[in-house]
């Protein structure tokens, strides 16, 4: 394992040369004004939503990478933190495994949509944050074509020892174009796991049952929970993948978000599956000349490139942790004072998927937090619970408000033309009489609608809100 260099700029611990001395410790306990605790308060001092992705989950290591490249490339801290998240889930795979009970084994696998508007830099956060596993899927490739080379090369001299060697295969982490038998294909050679890692997720979704009529979100639902998947290939071949470890990440824009409850997928569990990093009111990027710091960049690289190195030479095995005791009575009792009545079923359907998820966010903190302080991986402590919880409050907040907004999408497009073109008429606030003079204004001579009938329009909860009397606001 590679150590990261420690002339890092932002914490005290930086200055002192000891920056994982403090990694496991609260600053703040101690007295100490960390900078970087103090960065992450003035964020989200600044932060107007209330749901800014805590990367103080993160050890401080990580901690200044964000803030490194936020404050110089201005990308957003919900994308750094959650792609972050991502390319350690996909460094990890299968090498390690959280054992709840007896019978009962998570592993790290996540399904992750970027959601955001044009020009947000949804596509330039995950090109950095997976910029180390493709740096090291090209050192892959230049190994495969080596042993390639040389394998045509025996093949070529005739000799019967060399012919019975076999081809090489290319191992991949990373699938951005394929069909169904290409990804399972991808994962046989790579059974430590495979993440599709697309720009667009919405192509992703249309390309469901393009290749055949079996129901490919099916298969995703199977590999999302790490089941056996058996496959036909066209060759009569089958494939079979005992243990598999699927990860998905990509973006969206706002606009089409209903497309992924469509097909079935809002009722059968697959949208509950998704985690949305959806943060508000962002800015359009502007660029700027500031340099990231070097040391940075190459300790997050180091950061990714120590997960992928974890585990042994056997990629279809697995290290089983399990939690310490402190760590293991917090969860079952968090989790047993969780609600149990939902107003709509939605919400529980997202609540069961999101407490599943707390396992594989605690075993991934777990791993990032003893490798960037190079210790023994043991047990999952309770730090690496907490903050699994607090991503459980961050995604849930975000799984609420992707579906309030399809609700509202989808209400929207139920409404006549002329409903449509006069709440697009309307300002965002509004008196009843302000409202009936752009409502029952005249077209070829004729009102489009009465006072009454507008009256009654106001009265639609879905799409007006009652400020004061004679005082309205547009919700949609």
């Amino acid at each position: 394992m590679i150590d990261i260099k420690n002339n890092t700029l932002l914490t005290s611990e930086s200055k002192k040369g000891k920056i994982f001395d403090s990694q496991s410790k609260d600053s703040r306990n101690q007295g100490i004004i960390d900078l970087m605790d103090l960065e992450i308060d003035f964020l989200k001092h600044k932060e107007t939503k209330g749901n800014l992705f805590p990367i103080e989950i993160y050890p401080k290591a990580a901690q200044e990478i964000i803030i490194e490249i936020h404050n110089k490339h201005l990308f957003p801290i919900d994308y750094l933190g959650a792609g972050l998240l991502s390319a350690a889930s996909a460094s990890i795979g299968k090498s390690h495994k959280l054992e709840v009970k007896h019978g009962w084994q998570e592993k790290v696998n996540l399904f992750m949509v970027i959601v955001g508007q044009p020009g947000d830099a949804k596509t330039q956060a995950l090109k950095f944050c997976f910029h180390p596993i493709q740096l090291r899927e090209n050192k892959l490739f230049t190994e495969y074509e080596n042993e390639l080379a040389e394998f045509e090369r025996s093949n070529s001299e005739g000799s019967e020892s060399k012919q019975k060697e076999k081809k090489p295969v290319l191992k991949r982490f990373l699938l951005s174009d394929f069909t169904p038998e290409a990804l399972i294909l991808n994962h046989a050679c790579n059974k430590r796991g495979i993440c599709v890692f697309v720009d667009e997720l919405n192509g992703w979704l249309k390309n469901f049952n393009r290749y055949n009529s079996s129901g490919e979100a099916e298969t995703y639902l199977s590999l999302w929970s790490g089941t056996q998947i058996t496959t036909d290939r066209a060759s009569g071949k089958s494939l079979r993948l005992e243990d598999p470890c699927l990860s998905v990440i990509g973006s969206t824009q706002i606009s089409v978000l209903k497309d992924f409850g469509k097909d079935g997928r809002a009722t059968n569990g697959f949208m509950d599956r998704l985690l949305f990093v959806y943060p508000n009111n962002e800015k359009v990027l502007r660029w700027n000349i500031q340099q990231v710091n070097k040391v940075l960049f190459n300790n997050y690289t180091t950061i990714i490139h120590n997960l992928i190195d974890l585990g042994g030479d056997d990629p279809s095995a697995s290290r089983i942790l399990t939690m310490e005791k402190e760590a293991k009575e917090y969860l079952f009792e968090w989790q047993n004072n969780r609600p149990d009545k939902f107003f709509f079923d939605y919400e529980r359907s997202i609540e069961i998927k999101l407490q599943q998820y707390v396992l594989r966010f605690a075993l991934i903190l777990q791993l990032i937090q003893s490798t960037v302080e190079n210790n023994p991986i043991e047990e999952v402590t309770i730090k690496s619970i907490k903050g699994a919880i607090q991503l459980f409050d961050y995604f849930y907040h975000n799984a609420i408000q992707v579906r309030v907004e399809i609700l509202k999408k989808n209400y929207f497009e139920t409404l006549t033309e002329l409903q449509k073109n006069i709440l697009n008429e309307l300002p965002k606030t509004f008196a009843t009489a302000e409202g009936i003079k752009i409502a029952c204004k005249l077209i070829d001579g004729k009102s489009r609608v009465s006072d009454r009938q507008f009256k009654t329009y106001l009265k639609d909860p879905k799409l007006f809100k009652r400020l004061a009397h004679g005082s309205y606001e547009k919700i949609v």
